[in-house]
C-alpha cells in the first residue's frame, strides 16, 4: 500500500508541476489568439475596401479595352482608306510628272514644227519655181 500511496504522491506532484507550467503556456496561447484575432479584423477592415477599388479599376478597364476594341475596326478603315489616298496621290504624282515633261519639251516640239514648216515651204517654194 506504501507503493501505492508513493505513486499516487509522484503522479499528484507531477499532474501540480505540469498544471504550474502550463497556466504560462496557456495564457500565452490565449494572447496570441487575440493578438491574431485583432490582426484578422484589420485586415477584413482593409481588405474589403481594396476589393471593391480592385473591382471599379477592372471595370473601368473593361470599359476602356471596349472601347479601343469598338474603335479598332474604324482604325483599321481609316488605315485603309489613307493608303488609297497615298495610292491615288503617287498616280497624281506620275500624271503630273508625264505632263511636267510634255510641257517642259514644248518649246522642242515648237522648234521642230517651225523647222519642218520651214522646210515645206522652202520645198513648195522651190517646187514652183522649177516648174
Amino acid at each position: 500500500m506504501l507503493f501505492l500511496q508513493i505513486t499516487s504522491a509522484v503522479t499528484a506532484l507531477t499532474l501540480v508541476i505540469l498544471a504550474l507550467c502550463l497556466i504560462p503556456v496557456l495564457t500565452e496561447l490565449k494572447k496570441a489568439a487575440l493578438a491574431l484575432q485583432g490582426a484578422a479584423d484589420l485586415l477584413q477592415k482593409e481588405v474589403t475596401p481594396l476589393v471593391k477599388e480592385l473591382r471599379d479599376t477592372v471595370s473601368d478597364v473593361q470599359v476602356v479595352t471596349g472601347a479601343a476594341a469598338a474603335n479598332a475596326e474604324g482604325v483599321n478603315l481609316l488605315l485603309s482608306e489613307l493608303g488609297h489616298a497615298g495610292h491615288n496621290i503617287r498616280m497624281i504624282n506620275k500624271v503630273l510628272g508625264i505632263a511636267t515633261e510634255i510641257v517642259a519639251n514644248a518649246p522642242v516640239w515648237i522648234t521642230g514644227a517651225k523647222v519642218a514648216g520651214k522646210y515645206i515651204a522652202d520645198r513648195i517654194i522651190k517646187s514652183k519655181i522649177r516648174g
